[in-house]
């Protein structure tokens, strides 16, 4: 196991993750800069002025209703590149050393986060983009979603199944917290300014689906913490902070202090309906 450790200290390097980061979002900004003209030209055929102040970005730099609709594209292919992490997540669970109960209780949280996931992507980011826009919000190489599709499936060792399973699941409870913190905010923020009936229906579903369901996500990241890590010492304590951080790390976002940290698992552990906002089904 410190073996495992050490090589995973190694591949999730914060400062190489964030210099490779970095070096994809300039590529990333460069293409969103060029395809920008584009943009406000589909935006003012339907009918929408692209110029009107809505926001100040993460920078602090004025949000127009044209960069706005950027980002929505950005918004819309990040929940959906959830989608297939959190399937295979799932599928390697059942082929886990967890616990009966958590295994069950895992698969299933983690089957309904995938659904959820592409319906963030396709049914609200992904619908408001092309609402706005009358085009389709695809993913773009410089967004760096192609790789490591394959960790995720599943081996003949539950052990290293069930890692995987943890590991995963620190990341996106990075990510899921980061999300809830600043992610939607933004989008909030620039609903309230916009004014626009678009703008309205997107703050209503960001507060009455996406929120809780994202919630309910961060409840599963704690979860697993409890029952699958807490159990394994103070090494799978730190790995599962460290990849927590990844998470952040891998959107240049802030990282999590290791006192934010324990606040959040200092909770008592959520039950199982709390993770899926439903008893489990009765056959488990």
């Amino acid at each position: 196991m410190a073996d495992r450790d050490t090589a995973a200290q190694s591949v999730f390097d914060p400062a190489a993750i964030r210099a490779e980061r970095e070096r994809q979002n300039q590529l990333l900004l460069e293409k969103m800069r060029a395809q920008l003209p584009g943009a406000r030209a589909r935006l003012s055929e339907r009918g929408i002025d692209p110029d009107p102040l809505v926001a100040t970005d993460y920078e602090g730099k004025p949000m127009t209703v044209a960069d706005f609709y950027m980002m929505l594209r950005g918004y819309a292919v990040t929940e959906k590149a959830g989608q297939d992490p959190t399937y295979r997540a799932a599928r390697c669970a059942i082929r886990s050393e967890l616990a009966p109960e958590v295994r069950d209780a895992a698969f299933v949280a983690l089957n309904q986060q995938s659904a959820e996931e592409a319906g963030h992507g396709d049914k609200i980011f992904g619908a408001a983009y092309y609402e706005m826009g009358g085009i389709a919000a695809e993913p773009v190489a410089e967004d760096g979603f192609q790789q490591g599709a394959n960790f995720l499936d599943p081996t003949d060792d539950p052990a290293v199944n069930t890692q995987k399973v943890l590991d995963i699941m620190a990341v996106l409870g990075g990510v899921e917290t980061l999300a809830l913190e600043r992610a939607f905010p933004l989008v909030l923020r620039a609903c309230a300014e916009w004014r626009h009936p678009l703008a309205a229906q997107l703050a209503e579903q960001v507060n009455k689906i996406v929120k809780p369901e994202e919630a309910r996500h961060v409840l599963t990241w704690r979860y697993l913490f409890h029952k699958g890590v807490v159990p394994r010492g103070e090494a799978a304590i730190e790995r599962y902070y460290m990849l927590t951080n990844w998470g952040r790390d891998r959107f240049l976002a802030p990282r999590m202090e290791r006192g934010e940290f324990e606040r959040h698992m200092r909770a008592s552990c959520p039950s199982v309906e709390q993770l899926i906002g439903r008893p489990m089904p009765v056959s488990i």
